[in-house]
């Protein structure tokens, strides 16, 4: 993985390339900040191989068509907050301002968000396994999601059911009257944090869990549009989630160690 950190400015953006211990692959600078340019700058980019970020420091008046061109092309950006810059520039042995050092210190500054990210990351994971791991197995949930749910959950024995569960991640429909016909629309009241590692989860198994897409296809042919079908799934979900942490929260026979002691 190679990150390539980006010092835009409005008639041209300067581009440094590191590798993952922050060494120095290449360099360059577009002669313009046309659309043209930009894909050579993806073209150019293809040298140092296919994975990779690129890191642009978020003055977005001065990168909006460089970031449209770049997401166009199918590649990855990552917005570091200027504020954040200060440090990683003054730990560049090279003194002075130019563009070449100011695109260098976004790319380490990112490279070592990522590397804190990361071993948050795993420290997450080590916790949430321990917690709740039928929720960490679920299909869709990853280890920040499962961290995020057990968090705003605390004890999900204090809900009596799944339709209060429901209720609370706001994935409940609302009942909406009018005239003689009743239809119902979605919820955007409560905990809003649940509410967003749930939408994800269905975008997930919509794509690449079997029971998932059935379910879509067989609301979709009673008459759901997609996007009703997919609250439909949401609220399906809720419950699946609410079953998983009562499983998490019973609990754990004691081991053959501990029935001797």
């Amino acid at each position: 993985m190679i990150t390539l950190g980006i010092d835009a400015h409005k008639r041209t953006h300067t581009v440094v390339v590191v590798d993952v211990v922050g060494r120095q692959l290449g360099s360059k600078t577009t002669t313009s900040a046309t659309s043209e340019d930009h894909l050579a700058l993806v073209r150019w980019a293809d040298r140092f191989g296919p994975e990779r970020t690129w890191a642009v420091e978020d003055c977005r008046h001065l990168f909006r068509r460089l970031e449209a061109d770049l997401l166009g092309a199918g590649e990855r950006i990552v917005r570091v907050p200027p504020k954040l810059m200060a440090g990683a520039r003054d730990s560049v042995r090279t003194h002075g301002k130019s563009d070449p050092i100011d695109a260098l210190a976004v790319a380490r500054r990112v490279r070592e968000l990522t590397s804190q990210e990361n071993q948050l990351e795993r420290e997450i994971a080590t916790l949430v396994a321990d917690l709740a791991p039928h929720l960490l197995a679920l299909p869709g949930v990853g280890a920040l999601g499962a961290a995020e749910i057990v968090a705003e959950v605390a004890d999900v024995r204090r809900f009596k059911s799944k339709d209060a569960f429901a209720r609370h991640n706001g994935t409940a429909p609302l009942p909406v009257w009018s005239g003689n016909r009743e239809r119902h629309r979605p919820s955007r009241t409560g905990n809003r944090q649940l509410n967003a590692v749930i939408h994800p989860m269905a975008i997930t198994q919509a794509r690449c869990h079997e029971d998932a897409a059935v379910f879509l296809k067989r609301r979709e042919a009673m008459g759901n549009t997609p996007t009703e079908a997919r609250r439909a799934l949401k609220r399906r979900l809720s419950d699946v989630v609410y079953r998983t942490l009562l499983l998490d929260a019973e609990p754990t026979p004691p081991t053959c160690l501990e029935k001797a002691a």
